[in-house]
């Protein structure tokens, strides 16, 4: 569980509203579009060091490009992130510009995580958050490390939203 002062700027918190988690898809679901930037990176070296005049000077064309390759999957890794409070959870995804998408707790109908068998092997996978009256998912949290983990904190704190059977019972 994480505090109040954790919780990212864009998230508005409630008075008595905690953060209960926050992450970022996992690394490991961009780590072979990374490897390859380091490995363009590194033949662009190899070449460099190895070779004379002309051929060095291509050899900045690998390393031009696997600085863009990693680059943009470490971006885009950042510009997404997930966050659950008490009352509701949050979807960001953006660097300079910034889209949040919430759903207050109360309103969730469903939620499900899935994994294939590679997802499961390195520890991350997606988790589905459903509200009544929609046809697909609301929010979808990919590559999500430890989803069954995740999607637990997200039940856990569905039954603290939702009425009891007494609660029902009194409105009624």
């Amino acid at each position: 569980m994480q505090g109040n002062s954790d919780a990212p700027s864009w998230v508005t918190l409630t008075e008595g509203e905690r953060l209960v988690w926050s992450g970022h898809p996992s690394l490991r679901s961009v780590g072979g579009t990374f490897v390859v930037g380091l490995i363009l990176i590194t033949a662009g070296i190899v070449v460099g060091i190895f070779f004379e005049e002309i051929i060095r000077l291509l050899s900045l064309v690998p390393i031009g490009l696997g600085l863009f390759v990693a680059g943009a999957t470490y971006v885009n890794y950042r510009s997404v992130q997930y966050v659950l409070t008490t009352e509701e959870v949050y979807k960001k995804t953006g660097l300079i510009s910034r889209n949040v998408v919430n759903i207050r707790l109360d309103r969730i109908q469903n939620t499900a995580y899935a994994q294939s068998l590679p997802e499961r092997f390195l520890g991350y996978g997606h988790i589905q958050i459903d509200t009544a009256g929609t046809g697909g998912s609301d929010i979808t949290f990919a590559s999500t490390p430890k989803p069954e983990y995740v999607n637990g904190l997200i039940t856990e704190h569905l039954d603290n939203v939702r009425p009891q059977p007494d609660d029902q019972r009194q409105s009624a």
